[in-house]
């Protein structure tokens, strides 16, 4: 990963070098292989940069293009090569063989619609120094971070929250982000952050903003559609062109001039994206491909033998390391600044120790495995979603079966049915199991757990509610 930032000032002046800087170096942990500004009249962006393609300084961002385009970018275009072979064919001429550039070609060919040719992760802005403008654009689901605040005086974003809160005289929190996450679980799924004045571009969207006349505005790019004609094909025919799907994703996750691992946990998604991984990787490479694993000190959630097992099998080269409970005391804190807004679960202090070990192995690039509950409705309150809208004789009997399929009993199943269907039940327990003050909890709107029950209406759209706008965190998740 990378780190961007840049600020605006509102009167034209110069921004001053320091400022700049200090956003820079705040996500130095980023992007610890190089650094770079660029200043213009009233604007300035910062680049921390992370070598993964192209290796070269000529990679160094901010980059220019065509003397009118600069860009800093944090991210991945997975089918850069493709794009640059369809734009050398328009006769756009390139000196890098990064994906930095070929971003850049395509904004300078296609503008705003470049967007929808891309296959990736990103977070990049591009100054266009003859429109006077700014371009600020997010991946379709939001992998990449990125913040932005408007003031009376400037303009200013960057990956993380500390870069912002850098700029602030005074660091306040956000009241309703704070009691929305603590009273209905719910966080990541709108503009706002836990900051106050600091909000987050949202996924699928972009941003221009006039440097004349300071304004900005927000548009969506992408939304998640699903195809009807899928619901007529036959689940072989489903599994072969899921698989070709992740195949191929997976072999364009593999472009890189750095080595390349990935997290194998054990579990479905993960051991899939191993193997399948493992085996792309052997077509270029005669090195054994590198897996790490975080052990579990607690028996009843220890994975490891499934990961070995997957291991052994594809012939991976594994390593397990197994955070003890001083490691969880003494890395809380980094983990705490790091993540900068509060987070659901343990498992986030066991990824920071994977990730230890990549960066001790030196893998840059670690495939992992997550999105795959929303894709392959692994959770149990899909089950409801599922039922809903069936007549009274099909419910029980789906009910049933789907009750001697899962590690739900029946009853448990109509619970799960009763509570994420029915917003006054669910608001009413929420209230009652929370620990803030009457007034507070009487206060707050609950506008997301009433969406979250309308999703509820079919499978497809409490998908793309949770993949899309609602992220429920691992306590509500458990505790229905």
């Amino acid at each position: 990963m990378c780190g961007i930032s840049g600020i605006i000032r509102k009167d034209g002046s110069s921004v001053d070098e320091q400022r700049i800087r200090r956003m820079t170096d705040l996500v130095t942990h980023r992007g610890p292989d190089d650094s770079g500004l660029f200043f213009w009249p009233g604007l300035t962006l910062g680049h921390r940069r992370l070598s993964i393609i192209d290796l070269n300084p000529r990679g160094r961002q901010p980059m220019c293009f065509a003397d009118r385009y600069w860009i800093t970018y944090n991210g991945e275009i997975y089918n850069y090569l493709e794009l640059r072979r369809e734009l050398e064919g328009l006769g756009i001429e390139f000196r890098t063989t990064t994906d930095t550039e070929v971003i850049l070609a395509a904004y300078a060919h296609w503008g705003v619609n470049c967007l929808t040719h891309f296959n990736g992760m990103w977070a990049f802005a591009i100054f266009d120094n003859v429109e006077n403008s700014l371009f600020l654009a997010r991946d379709r689901f939001g992998i990449k971070p990125l913040y932005y605040t408007d003031t009376n005086k400037e303009f200013s974003f960057g990956s993380e929250l500390k870069q912002l809160t850098s700029l602030q005289d005074r660091v306040r929190a956000n009241q309703w982000a704070i009691v929305e996450s603590l009273l209905t679980y719910y966080d990541g799924h709108t503009d706002q952050t836990f900051f106050a004045d600091i909000r987050a571009l949202p996924q699928s969207h972009y941003m221009v903003y006039d440097l004349v006349k300071h304004t900005h505005s927000i548009h969506r790019y992408y939304e998640l559609q699903p195809d009807d004609a899928l619901f007529d094909i036959s689940l072989g025919e489903a599994t072969e062109r899921f698989r070709d799907l992740l195949v191929d994703s997976i072999a364009l996750r593999l472009r890189s001039d750095v080595q390349v691992g990935t997290c194998l946990s054990g579990g479905l998604d993960s051991s899939a994206i191993s193997a399948l991984a493992n085996q792309k990787y052997h077509e270029s490479s005669d090195q054994r491909f590198t897996g790490i694993h975080a052990k579990s000190i607690e028996s009843r959630t220890d994975e490891s033998e499934f990961a070995r097992i997957v291991a052994n099998h594809s012939g991976i080269d594994l390593s397990v390391v197994e955070p003890s409970t001083d490691d969880f005391k003494n890395t809380i804190d980094e983990v705490v600044y790091t993540q900068e807004e509060p987070f659901g679960s343990p498992s986030m202090f066991m990824g920071w120790h994977v990730f230890q070990e990549a960066k001790h192995r030196n893998c840059r690039v670690m495939l992992n495995g997550q999105g795959g509950d929303e894709i392959l409705l692994g959770y149990e309150r899909y089950y409801p979603a599922m039922l809903r809208g069936l007549n009274p004789k099909h419910f029980v009997k789906e009910a049933w079966r789907q009750a001697k399929h899962s590690k739900l009993s029946l009853r448990q199943l109509l619970q799960y049915y009763i509570y994420f269907t029915n917003p006054n039940i669910r608001i009413k327990r929420l209230k009652s199991r929370s620990y803030l003050s009457p007034e507070i909890r009487n206060s707050h709107n609950f506008n997301n757990v009433r969406a979250s029950a309308k999703s509820y209406r079919s499978v497809q759209d409490l998908q793309k509610c949770e993949i899309c706008t609602l992220q429920l965190s691992f306590a509500e998740i458990r505790r229905p």
